[in-house]
């Protein structure tokens, strides 16, 4: 079958099944079928990570097959450092964005700029094995899943057939579409998925790496302030 089905197909199916594998184990869980109680919420998290593990294995063994990827070169000091310095340019972007547009448009409050930096995508919650899993799917799993959806097979599928520009496009709105949840009380916040989806295709596109672009998407979503503030301020 595997060899059969055309790319955009597969395309298609990994964009479905990663849809359909959060709709589905919420839809489930909401129905409280089993009464956990209050360890509903990190069962959803196990059983999510698990089935979408399953299937990030699954992409990359396809993945592998369909685009056959080549890195351009073995990766060196200077790109682990050109990655890092994008992160820090990225994030500082991302600060502006939020704080000084976001603020005239919308009489919002400024944060600091140390406290936008030292910050990450996580819950307001005590639990310390929620905290656990909620970081595991924040700084890895997801950009692994969305690195390999956008950069990886879509980006890979329209190689060839349009050029950089309209390829670059049409992957980086797609991204920030699907974040749609995360902004819609603010459209600003489109623009700072779009630029970092644009920093995500570039960095990518540097070297044909894959490693790159979710090395950089794990920074951004809060790597570091996991590692070294977080866990130890909540487990030491």
């Amino acid at each position: 079958m595997g060899a059969r089905m055309k790319k955009p197909l597969w395309v298609l199916f990994f964009f479905v099944m990663n849809i359909a594998i959060y709709v589905g184990i919420d839809f489930v869980f909401d129905m409280n079928l089993w009464n956990l109680g209050r360890q509903a919420d990190m069962w959803k998290l196990i059983v999510t990570i698990i089935c979408v593990t399953i299937l990030l294995i699954f992409m990359y063994r396809v993945h592998t097959k369909l685009f056959k990827p080549t890195v351009k070169r073995k990766i060196q000091l200077m790109d682990l450092i050109f990655v890092f310095v994008t992160y820090i340019t990225l994030r500082f972007s991302s600060y502006l964005i939020y704080n000084l547009w976001s603020s005239w448009a919308y009489g919002t409050g400024q944060s600091k700029l140390v406290d936008f930096f030292f910050r990450a995508k996580l819950p307001l919650t005590t639990d310390k094995y929620i905290f656990a899993l909620e970081a595991l799917s924040i700084v890895v799993i997801a950009p692994f899943v969305e690195e390999f959806l956008f950069r990886g097979f879509l980006n890979n599928l329209l190689r060839g057939k349009v050029n950089t520009f309209i390829r670059m496009s049409i992957v980086s709105i797609l991204f920030a579409a699907i974040h749609f949840p995360y902004y819609i009380h603010n459209w600003i916040q489109f623009i700072d998925y779009l630029i970092g989806s644009i920093v995500l295709f570039l960095v990518y596109e540097r070297r044909r790496s894959l490693f790159d672009a979710i090395l950089l998407h794990s920074l951004f979503n809060g790597l570091l302030v996991i590692l070294f503030i977080e866990i130890p301020r909540r487990f030491f």
